[in-house]
C-alpha cells in the first residue's frame, strides 16, 4: 500500500485515505518503499512536518531495519556504493548503509548442490535515505534480500516461495528515534512483527 495517493498507482487506496477520514489532514514525513512494511511516521499539521522533514534530510533520524538476506553474512559490513535513481540519464547518488547480522540461519533445502539454504536475519541502518538504497546495497553485497523482484535473486524466491508460501519482500522498518517537533524530547517508535510476519519468518528459519 502506498502512503498517499500517487499517479504509480491511480484509484488505488493508500494510507492516508484510510487515515483521514478518522484523523483529520496528515503529513507524510518520509516513505518505505511500497513492499517494505513497519514503522510511519505522519505528521498532524504543516509546522511539525517540516520540522520532522528537516531531520530526515539532515540524517537525525536513526532507521532500524530487518531483512532476511541471501547467504551468511557473518560480519557487520558497511556499504557507500552508489545508487541508481529512477530515471536513467540522471547520475547515481551517494547513500550509506550498515548490515550488522543478528541470526544465521539453515533451513534443510537444498540449493545449488548444497544440504541447506544459508540465509541471514539482518539489522540495517541506513544512514541516507535514497529510494531502494537497502536492496541496491544488499544486492552489491551479494546478500539480495528475499522476495525482492526488483534487486533481488529471481530463481531464489522462485524456489523459497514454493517452499514457504513467500509472497512478499522480507524488509521490514522495525524502530525509528528522532526529537519530537514539539516537546523535543526523543521520540521511539517500535513496530515488532505482526503474527503474519513472524509466522514467514519462522518458516525460513525452520524450513517448514
Amino acid at each position: 500500500m502506498h502512503v498517499h495517493p500517487t499517479r504509480l498507482a491511480p484509484g488505488e487506496l493508500s494510507l492516508t485515505d484510510l487515515l483521514v477520514p478518522e484523523w483529520g489532514p496528515l503529513w507524510p514525513v518520509h516513505r518505505l518503499d511500497r513492499p517494505t512494511s513497519g514503522a510511519l511516521v505522519l505528521a498532524r499539521d504543516a509546522q511539525a512536518a517540516s520540522d520532522l522533514a528537516r531531520q530526515w534530510r539532515d540524517r537525525l533520524v536513526v532507521k532500524i531495519y530487518h531483512a532476511v538476506l541471501r547467504g551468511w553474512l557473518e560480519e557487520a559490513q558497511t556499504t557507500d556504493r552508489l545508487v541508481k535513481k529512477e530515471r536513467k540519464g540522471e547520475a547515481n547518488l551517494t547513500a550509506l548503509t550498515e548490515f550488522r547480522p543478528l541470526e544465521l540461519w539453515a533451513p534443510a533445502w537444498s540449493w545449488h548442490g548444497f544440504l541447506t539454504l544459508r540465509m541471514t536475519l539482518a539489522e540495517v541502518l541506513p544512514h541516507t535515505g535514497r529510494r531502494h538504497q537497502i536492496r541496491q546495497h544488499a544486492r552489491g553485497l551479494a546478500h539480495p534480500i528475499l522476495g525482492d523482484t526488483v534487486w533481488g535473486d529471481t530463481a531464489l524466491n522462485i524456489f523459497v516461495q514454493e517452499r514457504s508460501a513467500l509472497d512478499r519482500l522480507c524488509l521490514f522498518c522495525r524502530r525509528l528515534e528522532f526529537v519530537h517537533p514539539e516537546t523535543a524530547s526523543r521520540v521511539v517508535i517500535e513496530a515488532p512483527p505482526t503474527t503474519e510476519e513472524q509466522a514467514l519468518l519462522n518458516r525460513l528459519e525452520n524450513g517448514n
